[in-house]
């Protein structure tokens, strides 16, 4: 009997030492690529240590309560294994601006995807129309375009942020010109709206994992990893393009039914309202330097 105890106490710890190592493997997968962002923006150390630090306090008291109260300071401290004084400290101040920016380049991005995926926004031969007047009586214009796919949003916010990430042109006579056909701005390490576009996607990403593995949560979330290897660099372009098109095709049908069922939804009606619910789709592939080290 003493022998089974002390077997299983055995089990118990290397079960244990086995799930460390595997969240610190985790823990240095997800820092990597965060961190070359934040190298990248000058940002030190210290700077992210006391963002993690408060957010530990703030996930604890707002999650980590027993029997429906809210956690006490000391027993935030046990689980974060912070000192009181510092607990008491970071409970005082609120570091997380909960703004709704996200909702201006979502509206945006919808409207660009219409103006390319709609067919009233095509000659005769099939090509895309990429000038548009802002308003006309006889021909597919960008107040259609806004009132068709931004979700109720105004014309001149969307040509604003349209104009800001220089996804189109303005002319004083009156004609909006489609220069590319996405909002977010590519390779700019200042563009504010990027930074807003990483911090939003990545929290998307962790909240539905961390819901699958939650034992305490019922019906897990759809998220699934297509993971291949040894495919030809020369294969990669088309690799790519043709996930691109499939996920755009995705995305589009996704985005319309959702919008449809909102639309149609009785919202006169007193209802319990999400704050947000989507679905989220990327393209990844190894850079071809990753093993590098770069000075």
């Amino acid at each position: 009997m003493q022998q089974n105890n002390k077997k299983r106490e055995n089990l118990k710890h290397h079960m244990s030492q086995k799930l460390v190592e595997v969240v610190r493997q985790m823990l240095i997968q997800i820092f990597r690529p965060l961190v070359r962002v934040l190298l990248r923006f000058n940002v030190p150390f210290h700077e992210v240590s006391e963002i993690l630090k408060w957010t530990y306090v703030d996930v604890s008291s707002k999650y980590f309560g027993l029997n429906g109260k809210p956690p006490t300071k000391s027993r935030i401290a046990v689980i974060t294994g912070l000192s009181r004084a510092q607990v008491d400290a970071q409970l005082k101040v609120d570091l997380f601006n909960a703004d709704q920016s996200h909702r201006k380049w979502h509206r945006a991005g919808r409207v660009l995807t219409g103006w390319v995926e709609d067919e009233a926004y095509r000659n005769h031969r099939g090509q895309q129309i990429k000038i548009i007047p802002l308003e006309s009586s006889d021909e597919p214009d960008f107040k259609y375009l806004v009132e068709k796919y931004s979700g109720g949003a105004t014309i001149r916010s969307i040509l604003d942020e349209l104009l800001r990430s220089e996804s189109v042109s303005f002319d004083p006579e009156g004609f909006v010109e489609l220069i590319k056909p996405y909002y977010l701005t590519e390779n700019d390490p200042d563009d504010i709206q990027n930074i807003d576009f990483l911090g939003l996607s990545t929290q998307y990403l962790l909240e539905t994992i961390d819901h699958n593995i939650d034992p305490e949560r019922k019906g897990p979330r759809f998220q699934r990893i297509i993971l291949h290897d040894k495919l030809p660099k020369s294969l990669a372009n088309i690799a790519e393009s043709y996930a691109r098109k499939k996920s755009q095709e995705l995305a589009n049908d996704v985005d319309e039914y959702i919008e449809h069922l909102i639309q149609h939804s009785d919202l006169e009606e007193e209802q319990d309202l999400l704050p947000y619910i989507g679905v989220g789709i990327y393209f990844y592939k190894a850079d071809e330097n990753h093993n590098e080290i770069h000075e």
